[in-house]
């Protein structure tokens, strides 16, 4: 939300850009063509010297020939990243022979680092708008290794080029550009940092390596020295034209995972910030923070330069206001539950946020231990992965939010096919055995009861039993049979109804939660001293994991966030102050419906499901002894 004060800044940045931007045009249209058509004909001679020193060089070879005509195309279409040297060369009254000798050269090692980007992030198509080279040499030699080091080459041969084209006496562009491409080539490394690196200082430097020095590249060819009022102006602008260059594409990166500006503002928050709370407004604050500190800065600028400065800021404010920035209200199409979501289980990381903006997912420490020190393991449609490095569980973060899962569970009526619900219906029996030879009372609570198979099996051996689900769907039939016994409850919640029982089932819940541990309280209070608890779930040490990996249909990063193991389950147990009793092996399953591929598991020393089952109790009061 602005404050009264950035609403009238923003205003009078408006005001003004407008008559800045109509007055610059009024008194440097003709300034302003003449330097478009020097800077497009330096560039022209520069590609037309790439060209002909290739195929000189490799004395006419078709393929070489072919390659940089490809290049050339390439970066021929891109030149309208150039329009903006027109406006700096004016404002700084630049030297015009010294910018004709330099400015194409440094395009050529400029638009290298283009084509190096367009490889690291598998960009086939620019922004959807063209091929881009790698795309081209794949569709001419098909994806795989081949295009991959000819991309790379061909960005190499045109920084050499653009090097080797800069006039001579130019030592200190040249040594300027080459240690601007030093640091972009840095900050392309730092780039691929594991998210756990990721931080507000590591994103401020981040920016200013890999976007603030790759414009450098070209800005050398006008200000060699560096010495314009306007320099540090376009230092700070290139920073925060970055910054909404993110808020555009933040569902590519967080997609690839790459760092970002919501992503990493959302890293940054998570050991503070409660599960639901929201990223976007901190974000938003920010950037309109650093944009009107840049307008702030216009004013100590000469007339030129801040006439210049002004039409660009402009811009920026024009770019920021489509972008929803200075909105005082979450647009109706990204909230939840006003209009249908329309998006299918299997969606992608990178639809959620194109459909309800970056607020779609949320960070999270570890859910069972709470630390924040984790390794990335791999990604599932977009979702990432992570393996905790203190209690070993492997969770989903950045996750969906729940009340986009709550809005997809109430639109689906079908449901989502969740693997593990077949167990409840094989392991019944089995369960209800164990729980018999416990010894304890006969009252059990059966949480995320689903269709409801254990409460049948319990009720046939004699238990007293209640069941909660989240879904009504699955609680109305049962009703027919166990009456108010049944109950559509949504964990986690302060307390379960019906008092304290002899038995708790939780047979494939806990992997569904967004925050296990705090569903956890009130079942430990669901138990009276003694009794036990009995936890399902998907096993991240599974035969099936350890061939499948991310493949293994249990791997569902909406449906099933969470991916325990013995150690992660047991700490979770343990830690609220239950008795980790012993695990639970999987009988072996027969039958016709039992599936040779099924039995391959057994034989390979795994089972049948790929299952984690633990049995827990809670502990007897002082002066108390468990029952016989």
């Amino acid at each position: 939300m602005l404050t009264l004060e950035q609403q009238q800044a923003i205003e009078a940045l408006r005001t003004e850009s407008i008559l800045a931007a109509k007055t610059w045009d009024h008194n440097h249209s003709v300034e302003m063509e003449v330097w478009s058509t020097l800077v497009q004909d330096s560039f022209h001679r520069a590609i037309e010297r790439f060209q002909g020193n290739t195929a000189h060089t490799s004395s006419g070879n078709a393929l070489c020939v072919h390659l940089a005509a490809l290049t050339a195309d390439y970066v021929e279409w891109m030149q309208w990243a150039l329009s903006d040297i027109a406006i700096f060369a004016v404002a700084i009254r630049a030297e015009s022979q010294s910018v004709t000798e330099h400015i194409g050269p440094c395009a050529l090692v400029y638009f290298a680092g283009r084509i190096l980007d367009d490889f690291l992030d598998r960009h086939h198509l620019y922004r959807g708008r063209r091929v881009t080279l790698l795309g081209s040499l794949a569709e001419q030699r098909g994806s795989g290794a081949e295009s991959d080091a000819l991309t790379v080459l061909l960005a190499l041969l045109l920084t050499m080029e653009g090097l080797e084209q800069l006039p001579p006496g130019s030592g200190n562009v040249q040594r300027q550009v080459i240690t601007s491409l030093r640091r972009l080539l840095t900050g392309i490394l730092m780039d691929r940092s594991a998210p756990q690196l990721w931080s507000p200082e590591f994103y401020e430097s981040l920016i200013e390596l890999k976007n603030v020095d790759y414009w450098r590249i070209l800005y050398d060819a006008l200000d060699p020295t560096r010495s314009s009022p306007l320099y540090p102006f376009l230092c700070d602008f290139y920073a925060l034209a970055q910054k909404l260059n993110d808020l555009e594409d933040v569902a590519r990166d967080e997609a690839q995972g790459r760092p970002n500006l919501v992503s990493v503002s959302r890293h940054a928050g998570t050991s503070s910030v409660q599960p639901g709370e929201r990223t976007l407004p901190a974000v938003t604050a920010s950037v309109t923070s650093h944009l009107l500190r840049l307008y702030a800065h216009t004013h100590e600028l000469p007339p030129a330069e801040k006439l210049a400065a002004l039409k660009l800021l402009g811009q920026s404010r024009t770019q920021m206001e489509k972008l929803g920035v200075f909105g005082s209200a979450e647009p109706d199409h990204l909230r939840i539950g006003i209009h249908r979501g329309g998006l299918a289980w299997h969606a992608t990381v990178d639809e959620f946020l194109q459909r309800y903006g970056v607020d779609a997912v949320e960070s999270s420490v570890c859910p069972v231990c709470h630390a924040d020190v984790f390794t990335a393991i791999f990604r599932k449609h977009g979702f990432q992965y992570n393996r905790c490095s203190v209690c070993t569980h492997i969770y989903v973060s950045p996750r969906l939010r729940d009340p986009i899962l709550q809005q997809m569970l109430a639109e689906d009526s079908s449901q989502a096919a969740d693997p593990f619900l077949e167990s409840q219906t094989i392991y019944a029996d089995h369960i209800c055995r164990l729980l018999s030879a416990s010894g304890i009372g006969r009252r059990l609570l059966d949480i995320g009861h689903g269709s409801g198979h254990l409460m049948l099996a319990a009720r046939a051996y004699g238990f007293h039993v209640h069941g909660i689900d989240r879904d009504e769907r699955n609680c109305a039939p049962l009703r027919a049979v166990f009456g108010d016994h049944v109950q559509q409850r949504q964990l986690p919640v302060d307390a379960l109804p019906w008092g304290s029982f002899d038995q708790v089932v939780m047979s494939h819940v806990l992997e569904h939660l967004a925050e296990p541990a705090r569903s956890m309280p009130a079942v430990v209070q669901a138990l009276q001293p003694g009794a036990f608890l009995y936890i399902a779930v998907p096993d991240s040490e599974a035969l099936q994991f350890k061939l499948f990996g991310r493949l293994w249909d249990a791997v569902h990063p909406i449906m099933h966030p969470q991916f325990f193991n013995e150690r992660s389950l047991r700490h979770l147990v343990e830690a609220n102050g239950l008795e980790f009793v012993a695990r639970v092996p999987s009988p072996p399953l027969a039958g016709p419906s039992v599936q040779r591929w099924m039995r391959m598991f057994r034989s390979l020393g795994g089972d049948e499901s790929g299952e984690l089952a633990v049995l827990a109790r809670r502990k007897m009061e002082s002066g108390l002894s468990p029952a016989p």
